[in-house]
């Protein structure tokens, strides 16, 4: 009975990643597509306006395909791996500073206010992915040596 439960379970949670990941690529594609349209048939509006979007779309693109990137790992190896999620920070955090500096207006003594917390945003932001960054590498660092390669340091492996 246990056994049976213990299949059972293991069937529906495939059948999530499974779903999910479908809708992922799903989302990811309309995504795709959707940004690109938006950016053609927008194409006579100013750029200040237009590109910020399509980047934002794009970045949007590339954190869906990197949660898709986990599931497909977590259904194959059955165990979750940290790196993608990092990168799916670092993504984030980049694209929250394209639509800040995007949306940021011209310094005057009018926005002062706004214009330091945004300046503080961005701040925080640059720190985030730096640490993030650091995350990324550390982990790299420790896999190496968990396999049993350590890095050189010109950048070759041995």
């Amino acid at each position: 009975m246990v056994k049976r439960f213990l299949t059972f379970m293991k069937f529906a949670e495939n059948f999530i990643y499974i779903f999910v990941a479908i809708n992922l690529i799903g989302a990811a594609i309309f995504l795709l597509f959707w940004a690109v349209w938006m950016f053609f048939s927008n194409i006579d509006q100013s750029p200040h306006s237009n590109i910020p979007a399509f980047l934002d779309s794009l970045l949007l693109v590339l954190m869906i395909v990197e949660i898709l990137y986990t599931v497909g790992i977590f259904l194959k190896d059955r165990k979750l791996v940290i790196e993608p999620f990092l990168a799916v920070g670092v993504i984030a955090a980049i694209r929250r500073i394209l639509i800040i500096t995007a949306e940021q207006p011209i310094p005057s003594a009018a926005n002062e206010v706004a214009f330091r917390l945004t300046m503080i945003e961005l701040g925080l932001l640059t720190f985030l992915i730096l640490s993030l960054v650091a995350a990324i590498f550390l982990l790299r660092k420790q896999q190496f040596r968990t396999n049993g390669q350590v890095p050189q340091e010109n950048g070759t492996d041995q």
